[in-house]
């Protein structure tokens, strides 16, 4: 089972503050003492200012992580042995005073990278300039597509608050008590904005060591999902689910547009490992749109491998263009 260490992702991240265990942290102080006497004499041989080392050790109640490793190699405390001791992460200046939980690893499973890609097609991460901070955002109008990141979230980073914007387009009636049972998650938020025209759910996590993380680790789940054609269908999938496009009606087809055309050219990396015959293609009638498409004759192969899971509009229309009776050698 492939495995991710979050903390090897955040240890460089000059963002991130942990915290540890009181005991452990006054058992380094004691380490330092022995060894140097003073403070001063330890600030003078690790180059971190003695009123900083202070505020450390006395009264801080998260400590910057990079400077925690550091002081921990000078007493052969391994980079391992501090993430056993690291009991919540926290970003100053994030303007939230939450803490993240956050387990030591991420279990890279299909679940997982299934949301991971639906996050990416789908996703953003709040940034606006740098007064305000990052977050994990994440809008769309399906409520079954909304349920599958919430699930997705709690899975994988439990124990850790966050919302559901319930976005109403203005002079709209909604039914609130159906919407509470639409959506599953207790922590649901309604507003109103006039520039939308049907009702939208957005995900807010506001955490930008949680952003920072998920896109710390892009390479690392791509890489894998070229070497297993089982990640690879559900990397393809999240990402249906987010951007894709099932068509039926005078002709039968899937296709997936964007404007990254290095995504898209990843994609078809993953499609022609599994088999498919496609090519990314520049459109000429959308500025720099990039576009891979399925027929027909491949359609069967995609519902049944990849399909566009909990996007129950997709689906059913993707299930009903591989039940079309053809007539002979009817292809579209």
């Amino acid at each position: 089972m492939n495995k991710i260490n979050t903390f090897d992702h955040l240890k460089n991240n000059d963002l991130v503050n942990v915290k540890i265990s009181n005991d452990f942290k006054q058992n380094l102080k004691v380490k330092i003492l022995n060894k140097y006497s003073t403070l001063i004499r330890f600030s003078k041989e690790i180059d971190i200012p003695r009123e900083t080392l202070a505020h450390i050790f006395n009264y801080s109640k998260y400590l910057k992580f990079d400077k925690l490793l550091r002081i921990a190699k000078k007493f052969d405390i391994s980079d391992e042995e501090i993430y056993n001791e690291i009991l919540a992460l926290f970003a100053r200046g994030s303007n939230t005073s939450k803490e993240l939980m956050l387990n030591k690893e991420l279990v890279v499973d299909e679940f997982f990278v299934e949301g991971y890609a639906l996050y990416l097609a789908e996703g953003d991460n709040g940034s606006n300039g740098k007064t305000i901070p990052r977050k994990f955002r994440f809008t769309n109008s399906e409520p079954s597509v909304i349920n599958h990141m919430v699930k997705w979230i709690k899975t994988y980073f439990p124990n850790n608050e966050f919302c559901v914007r319930v976005i109403n387009p203005k002079g709209n009636t909604i039914d609130f008590d159906h919407i509470k049972e639409l959506i599953n998650h207790d922590n649901l938020k309604f507003r109103e904005e006039s520039y939308n025209k049907i009702v939208k759910y957005k995900i807010y996590f506001d955490s930008a060591i949680l952003i920072d993380l998920i896109l710390s680790i892009e390479s690392t789940i791509k890489k894998l999902c070229s070497k297993d054609p089982k990640l690879a269908s559900v990397y393809i999938r999240g990402m249906m689910i987010g951007e894709g496009t099932a068509y039926f009606n005078k002709s039968r087809y899937v296709r997936i547009e964007m404007r990254n055309e290095r995504e898209i050219k990843y994609l078809h990396s993953l499609l022609t490992m599994l088999g498919f015959d496609c090519k990314p293609v520049l459109r000429s009638n959308r500025h720099d749109m990039w576009s891979l498409y399925i027929g027909a004759k491949q359609l069967t192969k995609f519902a049944k491998e990849i399909g566009f899971g909990v996007h129950q509009g997709r689906q059913q229309i993707i299930d009903k263009g591989v039940n079309k009776v053809l007539r002979i050698n009817q292809y579209c």
